[in-house]
C-alpha cells in the first residue's frame, strides 16, 4: 500500500508491472499530472522502475499496488545534479545504497511530505531526490 496526501506527491514502481499506466496504478490520481525530472520536467503516462515522478491527488488516500513481481535489486541510473528515483519492493536504508563511484552527495536524499524532509529510508511507492556530483549509477538491494 501506498499512501498520498493531497496535492503533489512523489512516487515510484515498487513492483515490476504489465501496465504501468500512472492511472492503473493511482486510480485517484489527477490525469496528466505524472511528471518525471530530468534537468527539466516532463509530462508522463506511464512510470519506469527506479525513476521517481510527481503526481497530483484531489484527496488523501492509499493505493493498493499488488499485481506484479517484487523487485529486490535495481540498478539506477544518475546525470550530475538533481536526480528524481524510486526504490524496491521493500524499505532500503538510505545507507545501504552501493554507490561504488561515490556519486550521491552526503545529505542531498530528500522526500516529499507536508514539504521536503530528508530521507533515510526509501519507501516502496516513494520517489525521492538525490544529488549527484556526476553520471553513473547506483545499486539498490542486495
Amino acid at each position: 500500500e501506498v499512501g498520498y496526501h493531497a496535492g503533489w506527491n512523489l512516487v515510484g514502481l515498487p513492483l515490476n508491472v504489465a501496465d504501468a499506466f500512472h492511472l492503473s496504478l493511482f486510480p485517484e490520481a489527477i490525469e496528466g499530472t505524472l511528471f518525471s525530472y530530468q534537468n527539466s520536467y516532463f509530462q508522463e503516462s506511464d512510470l519506469v522502475l527506479g525513476n521517481g515522478y510527481w503526481l497530483r491527488f484531489l484527496e488523501e488516500g492509499t493505493a493498493t499496488l499488488s499485481s506484479g513481481s517484487s523487485i529486490h535489486e535495481l540498478q539506477v541510473s544518475l546525470e550530475e545534479g538533481w536526480n528524481l528515483v524510486s526504490g524496491i519492493t521493500d524499505p532500503l536504508d538510505v545507507s545501504q545504497i552501493q554507490d561504488p563511484d561515490g556519486l550521491m552527495i552526503t545529505g542531498t536524499f530528500y522526500g516529499y511530505g507536508e514539504g521536503y524532509e530528508q530521507a533515510q529510508v526509501m519507501l516502496p511507492g516513494k520517489g525521492y531526490w538525490v544529488r549527484s556530483n556526476g553520471t553513473g549509477s547506483i545499486m539498490l538491494g542486495n
